[in-house]
């Protein structure tokens, strides 16, 4: 199913932005019902069109049919949460999301691979697309956010949506995982390297202060950022991977309202300890 819906998304989202050209900051797209193009499971895909008809980011929908499929498109705008994160020192990236079916299927993946995580623990929640994803597909999912607008965005889509998951309002960089009891968890940090190289050093040094010795990280890297980077390999991470001794055991192109105006994706690393 993963592969499937990925490639006809990716398809999906370039004639999107050819032909309907939105022109809002965010914009996505979700099928409005199973097919063989999309298989997903009908209540799944209800619960994702719910989390976006409860979110406060989007002010427009509208129907449209992209090569015989019907979806909805959803627009919206983080100015508001943009402008919020600059008061918080430790905030090394604003909310600017990953559209809610590309963090269905980092989760699907993370789900059913032999890789498969206990936990995921997304750094920076926002407004909780992942950990909702992950909570539908039946993984114990936890949303660590330093912004209390978005915490308690969070909280209210939980509560509207009845999809539960776990809510943290605090700092990343000096949070005691320990209290969370893990046992192989993910941890899903959505910073771009040129923003996230000394936050992403010191959330892996507090990990493995707290005596997590298996786990799996998921980082982000685009192409429309790579040339700025101060390390090239690995788009920017390379310095990064060879100083914690990680190996990337997956990657995966998922679109990104990053990427949304390219024909290009972002590039989703997932890394293990060697």
């Amino acid at each position: 199913m993963y592969r499937t819906v990925l490639e006809n998304l990716i398809s999906a989202k370039n004639i999107y932005f050819d032909t309907v050209s939105p022109k809002s900051i965010i914009s996505e797209i979700i099928p409005s019902f199973y097919s063989e193009k999309f298989p997903i499971y009908t209540p799944t895909l209800e619960k994702l069109h719910h989390f976006a008809n409860t979110n406060s980011i989007y002010f427009k929908k509208y129907l449209i049919e992209i090569d015989k499929t019907k979806f909805i498109s959803y627009e919206g705008d983080v100015n508001n949460f943009y402008l919020n994160a600059k008061k918080y020192d430790t905030s090394y990236q604003p909310f600017y999301p990953t559209w809610i079916l590309s963090s269905f299927l980092l989760c699907e993946w993370l789900r059913s691979n032999q890789n498969k995580c206990d936990e995921i623990i997304d750094i920076g929640a926002g407004d909780g697309r992942i950990p909702y994803c992950g909570s539908l597909l039946g993984i114990r999912s936890i949303g660590l956010e330093i912004d209390n607008s978005l915490t308690n965005l969070q909280k209210y889509i939980s509560k509207q949506t009845g999809v539960n998951f776990e809510i943290i309002n605090a700092d990343a960089s000096n949070y005691d995982f320990a209290q969370l009891e893990l046992k192989d968890p993910c941890f899903v940090v959505s910073a771009l390297p040129e923003m996230g190289e000394m936050f992403i050093e010191n959330i892996i040094k507090k990990v493995r202060e707290n005596r997590i010795d298996s786990f799996l990280i998921v980082l982000l890297g685009s192409l429309v950022k790579r040339k700025f980077s101060n390390n090239s390999n690995y788009f920017g991470w390379g310095k990064i991977i060879e100083r914690n001794n990680l190996r990337i055991i997956h990657s995966m192109n998922l679109p990104t309202h990053w990427t949304n105006n390219n024909s290009f994706e972002t590039k989703y690393l997932i890394l293990r300890q060697r």
